[in-house]
């Protein structure tokens, strides 16, 4: 036999042995879509498909995208399945969507039809909900409805609230803080003349709060500044910028009313399955002190917290690898 001949015979058994059943991990490739009141909503599964666990991916915004988000994610992959689901009116979703469904209530219940189908197609998995932001918001609703919690087999929360004033008035706190750390007097005039209390939530000026806690860097990290990032959106990803960018007129409704009678304090002394409170030290959008708060009223409930000192309002970009590894010690 040729030299040749030996090596190529050679590196075909090495791969042979390479891909032995034992050591191959099947890929799951699943595309689900829920269709709900006027809304096509896609679910994308990735991932390990022998792991029986799914982490549900309930993104921010409103109005974000999910599988954009699977380039900082992927690396979940390996040991579980991931679902990345694009809200109503969000990402690649699609449908004429009524406004009046722009609801927590309806963005609950679509919650529960996407449990349910992950369900119905992997009977014997169990479903996490890694929730950011405004997708917390949307946890806590789910959790705290009828018994729907005991759907999920936990919750991770990500810099996000669970109460409008509470939210506001340690946002406020915050771009305080930083206004005097910054000897920023225009700012530091604004804020002293606008308090948070729960009095004044429902017509308070939140806008200018925001602003200027964004003026004073409560959130200076771009997802576009990594250009490794904005090519795998552009090329390797279904959502398109056209998709996410139009979608903000949608939520008038939910910015000017909504959100601002959102309460769940009370109600998370229900929630008793295991929480994952995941935060950006360093963010301004919402506060590490909301997450000090929301722990405190989850009195039922077993909670690991987990701090990313050198985050903003997402970890999962700041420190991706430290962020997957705390939430694959989490389901496992």
């Amino acid at each position: 036999m040729k030299p040749i001949y030996r090596l190529l015979t050679f590196c075909w058994l090495l791969a042979v042995v390479a891909c032995s059943d034992r050591d191959v991990q099947p890929v799951e490739e699943t595309n689900l879509v829920l269709r709900h009141k006027g809304a096509n909503m896609p679910i994308w599964v990735r991932g390990n498909a022998q792991s029986n666990k799914i982490i549900l991916f309930v993104h921010g915004g409103p109005g974000d995208c999910a599988m954009c988000y699977r380039y900082y994610l992927k690396g979940l992959e390996t040991e579980t399945m991931v679902a990345y689901w694009d809200q109503r009116v969000a990402g690649s979703s699609t449908g004429k969507v009524p406004e009046q469904t722009l609801r927590y209530a309806q963005f609950g219940e679509d919650m529960v039809y996407v449990v349910k189908l992950l369900k119905q197609q992997y009977p014997n998995a169990q479903i996490y909900l890694l929730a950011h932001s405004f997708g917390v918001e949307l946890a806590w609703q789910f959790l705290t409805t009828d018994n729907y919690q005991q759907m999920v087999a936990g919750v991770i929360a990500i810099n996000g609230m669970y109460s409008y004033f509470n939210w506001l008035f340690n946002v406020r706190e915050w771009a305080l803080r930083e206004a005097g750390r910054q000897n920023n007097a225009e700012a530091e005039q604004y804020l002293l003349a606008y308090p948070v209390t729960p009095e004044n939530t429902a017509t308070i000026d939140w806008l200018g709060i925001y602003r200027w806690m964004y003026k004073l860097g409560g959130n200076p990290v771009s997802l576009y500044s990594d250009k490794k990032f904005v090519l795998d959106y552009a090329f390797a990803s279904p959502n398109t910028a056209l998709a996410q960018f139009t979608h903000g007129k949608a939520y008038s409704y939910y910015g000017d009313v909504e959100s601002r009678l959102f309460e769940k304090g009370p109600l998370l002394k229900q929630v008793r399955v295991p929480v994952g409170l995941f935060w950006g030290g360093k963010d301004g959008v919402v506060p590490v002190e909301v997450g000090r708060a929301t722990r405190q009223v989850l009195t039922n409930a077993p909670v690991t917290t987990v701090d990313f000192s050198e985050s903003w309002h997402e970890p999962f970009v700041t420190e991706t690898d430290k962020f997957n590894r705390a939430v694959l010690a989490f389901v496992r």
